[in-house]
């Protein structure tokens, strides 16, 4: 008797758990489960991967690159708040519910209209206002210091062999690009392409050594899997031609001063350039004997034109460091330079590469 009760309890406990699966999946997913009309493959919808995840934590569903996962902003917990009315992004939808006196109804158009506890008026004299004069960092006048100096030296020059390039440039992230433009862009005349374009043209032409930049895009799918689309090209280079002299991943960085990344030379604007390294790369002593030479010549060469060395321990995948004894990371300007700025910077280091390669 006591093994038919406790089975009868065990069977109904069964019963009940099948009811409330079922109810969650015939009520919450229709009204979740929303159809992304504009995801591509690599961006998907990933509210199933997620249900199953969390309702079955032994079986993992594994058909996603866990760096598409960390890329969805899909959130199952937000959803399902969304379909109970609470949206956490938006406190008064909250409040609604606890303080039924504010009267702000239940439907989500009423949730979001703005309420005012304390109206107030300023005057003129209480606000303080932007000069966009002194704040707009991106005009063409920064009040830079002109530096007058020596831009070619013609006993550099060799004859170009272009049957054995030297010099190979490629682009992890192809796509970070300058003003006037966007920030990213696929555009090759504006983003890091043409600046990759325009170094290797001065080194062919005033100094004869030969160069390849490939264009390839590697981050337009998975931002966090460029390093590993970028490591495929850079094989592929160094199978067909065994090494470089110097190889080069061309950015830009990222900042808001222009005048942390800009010089003025020759009574131009140049974006400055900064080499960036991983410490733990098994070829870093190799890489650091390349990138000083690179900074110590800019430094003679063009005093503030090299903002220096900045270190990582490992980066990403060693920014890929470890293909070679000549890999370095090199970022031209940022996204607050505009393109001919950073162009202009391609002449410069046209003659350090050339010092450090041709003597």
């Amino acid at each position: 008797m006591g093994y038919r009760r406790n089975n009868t309890k065990n069977n109904l406990a069964l019963r009940l758990y099948i009811v409330m699966m079922s109810l969650f999946i015939i009520i919450i997913v229709p009204f979740v489960a929303k159809a992304n009309s504009y995801s591509s493959n690599v961006k998907r919808n990933l509210f199933y991967v997620q249900v199953l995840n969390f309702t079955m934590p032994a079986v993992k569903a594994t058909s996603f690159n866990e760096d598409d996962m960390a890329e969805s902003r899909f959130s199952l917990s937000d959803s399902v708040l969304n379909v109970l009315g609470l949206k956490m992004n938006n406190p008064m939808s909250v409040l609604s519910k606890e303080i039924s006196y504010m009267n702000l109804g239940n439907d989500s158009s009423k949730n979001d209209v703005n309420v005012n506890f304390n109206q107030f008026k300023l005057d003129e004299k209480q606000v303080s206002k932007d000069n966009p004069k002194s704040n707009d960092s991106s005009s063409g006048n920064l009040n830079l210091e002109n530096k007058t100096v020596n831009v070619y030296d013609p006993k550099l020059k060799k004859t170009l062999n272009t049957s054995k390039p030297e010099v190979l440039i490629y682009h992890t992230h192809t796509t970070e690009s300058y003003k006037p433009g966007n920030a990213i862009s696929f555009d090759t005349s504006q983003n890091v392409c043409a600046v990759g374009d325009a170094l290797i043209d001065e080194l062919q032409k005033n100094y004869g050594i030969s160069g390849i930049n490939d264009k390839t895009v590697h981050d337009a799918e998975a931002y966090t899997q460029s390093y590993e689309r970028s490591a495929v090209t850079v094989d592929k280079y160094l199978k067909q031609y065994k090494d470089f002299k110097l190889v080069i991943d061309l950015h830009r960085d990222s900042v808001d001063d222009k005048k942390a990344v800009t010089i003025k030379m020759n009574g131009e604007n140049v974006a400055k350039f900064m080499l960036v390294m991983a410490r733990k790369n098994p070829h870093f002593d190799k890489n650091m004997e390349l990138a000083n030479k690179i900074a110590e010549t800019s430094k003679r060469l063009y005093p503030g034109f090299c903002k220096e060395v900045c270190y990582y321990n490992y980066g990403t995948r060693y920014f890929n460091q470890d293909k070679s004894n000549n890999a370095i990371l090199l970022e031209v300007g940022a996204d607050i330079n505009t393109t001919d700025e950073a162009k202009a910077s391609a002449k410069y280091l046209a003659r350090i590469i050339a010092e450090c390669l041709n003597k």
